[in-house]
């Protein structure tokens, strides 16, 4: 475990959560590789379309763990501190990234804020906005009744706020849209990650019974082999595959730990990106090679198996990229702490 300061106080990290993130991150590389450079559809055969089932919930799951802190207070006090925090690094620093993006893609700024998915950058938007759900209920509401209430919203949501939503109504649909209304369905996987850690000794005697990994393992693969017969892509069969997906990568990552610890170059490298997500999403955007689309070889003659290896290769190096671009602008304290919001 690494120590490490903050708000006053010593928190742990959790090494094998941070080399979890750092894989997730890779994840979201390489999906924007596969749908973005390549841009294979759902209907081409390809690895990536797995690890979408679980990419996005697995990067929520990990930002609630990772915000859950025993014993913390959520008065005006706690919420004012914890915003003044968040804003810069959640909603400032993004915006710069964004709107440079819009330029160098020429994308007017209005087409770009009412677009749902905001050109990519909308996770630090939801994951504010998932932050303002959760401090509200938990300063409305105390004890066992926030739980609930934050479960019973994450559950609202999954089933409700998908990228069909409509109200049916222009200047509603609108606001939405504008506020990425339609990524609140990840919100169950945060609140999940925050009730993780609040209950972590329970979840580790789960996670180290006998039965709970085989059973979500064959649920996992058991829905993704039979999905021709099955309908998957109704919502409750989509929770299933996230949900069981998520235990199999974290129960992966738990008994794997000393693969992922800071005594091994795997570890190492991994926990570093996990520690740099930030940056490598802000960033690698601007690094996609679009022009791949252009070669049409996997979408004519499906190859999943090389197809992933050449992503891989493709989004490993986008991530270095990214790392270096990354460490030459901290070398400014200044434009580190204006670009990524770094203390």
């Amino acid at each position: 475990m690494i120590t490490n300061r903050q708000g006053g106080g010593v928190t742990q990290r959790i090494g094998y959560i941070d080399a979890m993130r750092g894989f997730t991150m890779f994840l979201v590389v390489l999906g924007h590789v596969v749908a973005l450079c390549w841009q294979l559809g759902p209907d081409t055969p390809s690895l990536h379309h797995y690890f979408t089932q679980v990419r996005m919930p697995m990067f929520f799951f990990i930002s609630g763990f990772v915000l859950y802190k025993a014993g913390v207070m959520w008065n005006w006090q706690q919420i004012v501190s914890f915003f003044k925090k968040k804003i810069p690094v959640q909603l400032i620093s993004p915006f710069i990234f964004f709107v440079l993006f819009l330029h160098v893609s020429h994308v007017s700024l209005y087409d770009g804020v009412m677009d749902k998915t905001k050109a990519g950058y909308w996770f630090t938007l939801v994951l504010l906005e998932y932050y303002v759900f959760y401090a509200t209920v938990r300063f409305a509401v105390r004890g066992c009744w926030a739980s609930w209430i934050l479960a019973a919203l994450g559950v609202l949501m999954y089933c409700f706020c998908w990228p069909t939503m409509t109200v049916h109504n222009q200047t509603a649909d609108n606001f939405l849209a504008l506020i990425s209304a339609h990524q609140w369905r990840f919100f169950l996987f945060f609140v999940l990650g925050t009730f993780t850690k609040q209950y972590f000794d329970k979840v580790q005697q789960w996670l180290d019974s006998k039965w709970l990994l085989p059973v979500c393992i064959a649920i996992y693969f058991g829905v993704n082999v039979f999905s021709d017969v099955l309908p998957v892509k109704i919502v409750l069969f989509k929770g299933l595959l996230a949900l069981t997906g998520l235990v199999i990568l974290f129960s992966f990552f738990r008994q794997k730990q000393a693969l992922f610890s800071q005594q091994t170059r795997l570890g190492r490298t991994m926990q570093y990106v996990g520690r740099r997500t930030l940056d490598i999403y802000l960033i690698h955007f601007f690094l996609l090679p679009r022009y791949l689309s252009e070669f049409t070889l996997f979408k004519d003659y499906p190859m999943p198996i090389i197809e992933f290896a050449v992503s891989s290769l493709i989004a490993i190096i986008i991530i270095a990229a990214c790392l270096l671009i990354s460490n030459i602008i901290r070398l400014s304290p200044t434009l580190a702490r204006f670009l990524f919001g770094a203390k």
